[in-house]
């Protein structure tokens, strides 16, 4: 299997037992392995750049951090790892756990959150990477590989349920509500025969928040 196929797959499992979207672990993997085929992977199956020792285990590698914008290298340990799926659930529990200096430090940016946007957003205000270009790069690599795909759409259906009305869902987001709108965006989606019937409006409203998640 390739590393989309076979990464996708732990992404989707972790992401479920953690309440984390998949698109947002997949990506952040995706971007410090360079898809698997960084050093750190192929040596250690370190695939998020975690420092350290896992279970006395570790690998010293050279990586770049940066000092106000200008990027450096240095020596450092990192986790090495049986496999790529101790170093997806390692992630995942240090974004639930955070650090012992600050146990808050990665869940509210991340944990619950439906929208990849927001989510990269807040994580990059973590201190988890130095780079000041890590939000776009990281958003960049989600869209160019279409990881929103492993988000589970049962995430959507459960904001769909909470929505009493797609009009008041659109003009909360700023969008243009009106019959003529939705009608249009009806045939964008290949709703057939738009009358605004209860289940039409469903179905364009799951549409238009998976467009949000992309």
């Amino acid at each position: 299997m390739d590393f989309r196929e076979t990464a996708g797959k732990y992404a989707s499992l972790v992401g479920k037992q953690f309440n984390i979207l998949p698109s947002f672990i997949l990506g952040v993997a995706w971007l410090e392995s360079g898809g698997g085929k960084s050093g750190l992977a192929t040596k250690g199956n370190n695939l998020f750049g975690i420092k350290g020792s896992y279970k006395g285990s570790s690998v010293t590698m050279k990586t770049t951090e940066y000092d106000n914008g200008q990027p450096y290298k240095i020596d450092a340990k990192f986790r090495k790892y049986p496999s790529f799926k101790e170093s997806f659930v390692d992630f995942c529990e240090l974004i639930e756990n955070g650090v012992s200096w600050n146990r808050e430090i990665y869940a509210p940016a991340v944990i619950g959150k439906k929208n990849i946007n927001d989510v990269v957003t807040s994580f990059a205000k973590t201190p988890y990477m130095t780079d000041p270009n890590y939000a776009s790069k990281l958003i960049g690599v989600i869209k160019s590989f279409k990881l929103t795909e492993f988000d589970d759409n049962n995430t959507i259906d459960q904001e769909l349920n909470q929505e009493t009305s797609i009009v008041d869902y659109m003009k909360s987001r700023g969008m243009d509500s009106s019959y003529e709108n939705r009608e249009l965006l009806a045939i964008k989606y290949h709703i057939n025969g738009y009358k605004g019937t209860a289940d039409q409006n469903k179905h364009l409203l799951h549409h238009i928040m998976e467009d949000e998640n992309k």
